[in-house]
């Protein structure tokens, strides 16, 4: 059958591109942008392996849990890609299976299937509007999701928001209340109310209006209307609506309502309207309409990558069936991606377009079979002072901000004029021993790695590593020279399997070269219609020593026909390049002749503790019939071979026809394949191949040289700083405080100063005579700063003379901040930035005023970064707003809430670029 129509003209194709994530976050809740982590989980699991599954059979998904305690899964699974949820079913209960011998096991039908367009980048140059054939639909499985009995027996379980006909919420803690303009705390948690919201240009989602009011955590509300991620408030059932301000009026004559307020200036909502809410921020109190069936939503679902979709279910096979009737032991996910016959056309044209698009654009470094890597450093050739005791190393201006290495001027001081003066021209010594060099430290006339060091062995098999994962490896595996090269310290594998590390270069490697997501590199179709299930059957039988003797003969040209396969054919050169096991030598490597007999299911989760091999496995897109549709006959065809598991096999083919839903939804969704016969492709690889930084985690940053390396606060931190410590172009005196000194700009306080340490910072600011003026509120505060002030208040800052004043006076405050918390500048841009902030505010002291316990926080965040238990630090920081509780200074506690909102925006990235 041919793939259904659009009912409707297909729209020039959005050219947005897709926002990717990995189904679960780390276990520490933190984006995942190395696909390893999951090629790891994968080598653990029992079963549901890619491409070829423990049974022999070709397998279009993969298996995934966390039995490892690998990754986060309290929220359940979330959406790889943005994209529309067509179909999706719930068990009331789970089904479960009596076998013939008594035993009972419990699965799951349940499932969400959403539907992503792919669309290709315009071609450079060309104003036209893209052409509908540029935009492909594939589509994402989440199988054997929880049932609604697991939902109403755990109230805490996350729910899916985006349940249809459930018209009856609870308030969640997504939001908090905004602090008054003129200080002051944040408020309670729940969600804000806003006015309506507008449709965006993407398909489907709505943007949101303004705030109008807010419900605190615990409320309930009965909606009236779904637009999108947005519902319509018809009753508050529970609880009351307040301003969204902390303490802000709200409401008129004693009634809480959006649409009248005290204030002049409040945002209202027209007369009778409740406003609106955000539905991620809601959970469902009723039961989802249609359970135990199919549903496909009128109006497809839109869904952003990283949208929670369901708990993951029950699946017990017969392996963990149990006499007694059976109970939850076994959560298991089958997550597969999928797309139409239509690919194939798709893929030619996305390879072609690929082509000629910018460098900018190639996120993807292709190390090629046969590229020789940097495996050994070059000796250093030089000693740090070749001619006089060494009394500095500065860093020069081209010295890299990061990696193992960085370049010095040497200096000595002349004895004759006591001037600094170099010792021979810049070197390059090892970062670490910067802080404790002397003359004789080794040193590098050139930066240490070169192109001209690539050296044997040779990397065996093509690799593809995306620029977010090498920008994720660790501190020592990156290095950058003078001119901003990047290098990586990447893994390999050699000729005979064995894993090798060496050092790539970003530009000029040969046999690498940079290219387009769209390019697919290492992808490749592989066509297994060809695969009889009754033959794979019987050669599975065959491997796994099961056949008698009589069997091993008759199912010869079964084993075969299978082992002849271009499936099979593809994994043997795969499974040819595993390391022998170490206590069988090299001549026990398999002979590449005889490899095709060797590809079970098991040596490919070998492979996949292999990162070079378990990348390989992921590119291979198959072709093959889905497992949810298709005809019962090639199940059937199994049942002669069955011998005495005959009777449960016919209990197993129940379950086989429950688990089928393609029918149920062909001819219903518009596009969807009509044939079960798609390409499967593996969704690990697919997010490595198109995924990178999540654009939550992104950030510009502003840099500062300190002891610990480059410290990066984001350009939202430093902007937040600014804010806080407000600017005015005159020097002024904070009000109601007597710790404050006279400030310039943002927020230098000349009161916190020595006199040598304003006319260093100030100098090149302003004039000398200014200066001079300036340091007379040196140490003053309180009212002393303010007897002086008018006497300086002729004194012009402007915004450019303070925005560099704010540079030098944070450049100091990053080395108190990474001398406070060491290993602060490891952090995301965001965290560091409210670590700074704080060390700005607080100082960096760590001990207490006498008889209170001023600092316990402060040393609690220490060990909390030492140890890197970042959940905790916004909760210290929230703790420390009970140091200003009713000391009328709002505006401190404000600070700290802001502190810890910052904090957690960035705590769970791995990455910021």
């Amino acid at each position: 059958m041919p793939t259904q129509a659009h009912p409707h003209p297909v729209p020039t194709p959005a050219t947005t591109p897709l926002t990717w994530r990995y189904p679960f976050p780390d276990r520490d809740n933190k984006e995942v942008t190395s696909p390893q982590i999951y090629y790891q989980a994968l080598a653990g699991m029992d079963d549901g392996f890619f491409p070829l599954g423990v049974n022999g059979f070709p397998h279009g998904g993969i298996h995934l849990n966390d039995a490892a305690g690998m990754f986060g899964t309290k929220d359940g699974v979330r959406c790889i890609a943005d994209g529309h949820i067509v179909a999706y079913k719930i068990d009331g209960a789970y089904p479960h299976l009596q076998f013939k011998d008594g035993k009972w096991a419990m699965y799951s039908t349940g499932f969400v299937l959403v539907r992503h367009t792919l669309t290709l980048p315009p071609a450079p140059n060309s104003a036209d509007a893209q052409p509908a054939d540029e935009s492909h639909d594939i589509y994402s499985l989440y199988m054997h999701t929880a049932d609604w009995a697991t939902y109403l027996g755990d109230e805490k379980l996350k729910r899916p928001w985006w349940w249809l006909n459930i018209d009856a919420f609870r308030v969640q803690p997504g939001d908090r209340q905004l602090a008054a303009p003129d200080g002051g705390a944040t408020g309670a948690a729940g969600a804000f109310v806003w006015t309506e919201p507008k449709a965006s240009k993407k398909g489907g989602s709505f943007t949101a209006g303004e705030r109008t009011g807010f419900l605190a955590e615990g409320c309930e509300v009965v909606i009236s209307e779904t637009r999108g991620q947005w519902v319509h408030i018809k009753t508050i059932t529970a609880g009351h609506m307040v301003s969204p301000v902390n303490g802000g009026e709200f409401g008129w004559e004693g009634r809480n309502v959006p649409w009248k307020t005290e204030g002049d200036s409040a945002t209202v909502t027209p007369e009778n309207d409740w406003g609106w809410l955000y539905k991620p921020n809601l959970q469902g109190i009723k039961e989802p309409d249609s359970v135990g069936q199919v549903v496909i939503p009128p109006t497809p679902v839109f869904v952003k990558a990283g949208t929670p979709l369901g708990q993951i279910g029950e699946y017990h096979d017969y392996e963990r069936a149990t006499p007694l009737p059976p109970t939850p032991k076994r959560q298991l996910l089958h997550l597969e991606v999928f797309a139409d016959e239509g690919f194939s056309a798709f893929l030619e044209k996305s390879r072609a377009r690929a082509a000629p698009l910018p460098i900018d654009q190639r996120t993807l470094l292709v190390i090629n079979a046969g590229a020789k890597l940097v495996t050994d450093i070059a000796p250093a050739d030089r000693k740090l002072c070749r001619l006089h005791p060494l009394y500095r190393a500065d860093l020069t201006t081209d010295s890299p901000v990061s990696g193992p290495w960085v370049k010095v001027q040497p200096r000595y001081r002349d004895s004759t004029t006591t001037l600094l003066m170099p010792d021979g021209p810049p070197v390059w010594i090892e970062r670490e021993k910067l802080a404790t060099a002397t003359s004789t430290t080794p040193a590098w006339s050139r930066f240490p790695l070169s192109l001209q060091n690539v050296a044997d062995p040779a990397n065996a098999f093509a690799l593809v590593y995306p620029r977010s994962q090498l920008d994720g490896l660790s501190v020592g595996d990156k290095a950058a020279d003078d001119d901003r090269t990047h290098w990586w310290r990447v893994k390999f594998g050699n000729s005979d399997g064995q894993p090798t590390t060496g050092w790539i270069c970003e530009k000029n490697h040969p046999g690498t070269q940079w290219q387009s997501p769209w390019a697919w590199p290492g992808f490749e179709k592989v066509d297994a219609t060809g695969i009889d299930i009754a033959d794979a059957f019987r050669r599975n039988l065959v491997l796994t020593g099961a056949a008698d003797w009589r069997e091993q003969k008759e199912f010869e040209p079964s084993v075969a026909a299978v082992n002849g396969s271009p499936l099979l054919q593809k994994l043997e050169h795969t499974i040819a390049m595993l390391a022998p096991s170490p206590n069988n030598g090299a001549s026990k490597k398999p002979k590449p002749q005889n490899c095709a007999g060797k590809v079970t299911a098991r040596a490919m989760q070998a492979a996949l503790r292999t990162p070079w091999l378990a990348q390989a496995l992921s590119h291979v897109i198959l072709r093959y019939e889905s497992e949810w549709g298709g005809d019962m006959s090639r199940w059937d065809a199994i049942t002669p071979l069955m011998r005495n598991a005959r009777d449960n096999w016919q209990v197993e083919l129940q379950r086989i026809r429950k688990l089928q839903w393609w029918n149920e939804v062909k001819g219903k969704v518009a596009g969807f394949p009509g044939s079960a016969t798609v390409h499967h492709i593996h969704p690990i690889g697919l997010i490595a191949n198109f995924g990178g930084c999540p654009p939550t985690c992104k950030s510009d940053v502003v840099e500062f040289e300190t002891t610990e390396g480059t410290f990066r606060i984001s350009h939202e931190a430093f902007h937040f700083i600014l804010s806080k410590e407000g600017y005015k172009d005159r020097p002024y005196v904070p009000g109601g405080d007597q710790s404050s000194g006279v400030t310039l700009g943002y927020g230098y306080d000349l009161g916190q100063q020595s006199h040598a340490q304003i006319e260093t910072d100030l100098n090149g600011i302003f004039s000398p005579a200014q200066i001079t003026r300036l340091q007379e509120a040196a140490g003053k505060q309180g009212d002393h700063a303010r007897h002086i002030q008018p006497s300086l208040a002729d004194i012009p800052v402007t915004v450019d003379m303070a925005l560099r004043l704010a540079m030098v006076m944070k450049r100091r405050y990053a080395q108190q901040t990474v001398d406070a918390f060491p290993g602060a500048s490891n952090l995301h841009p965001h965290c560091s930035g409210a670590l700074l902030d704080l060390v700005i505010n607080r100082g960096p002291g760590m001990e207490d005023k006498p008889h209170q316990k001023s600092r316990a926080q402060m040393r609690a965040i220490r060990s909390d970064v030492a140890s890197e238990n970042l959940a905790d630090i916004p909760v210290q920081l929230r703790a420390m707003k009970a140091l200003w509780a009713g000391t009328g200074q709002g505006g401190l506690i404000s600070r700290r809430e802001d502190e810890a909102v910052l904090f957690e925006k960035g705590m769970n990235c791995n990455c910021w670029r």
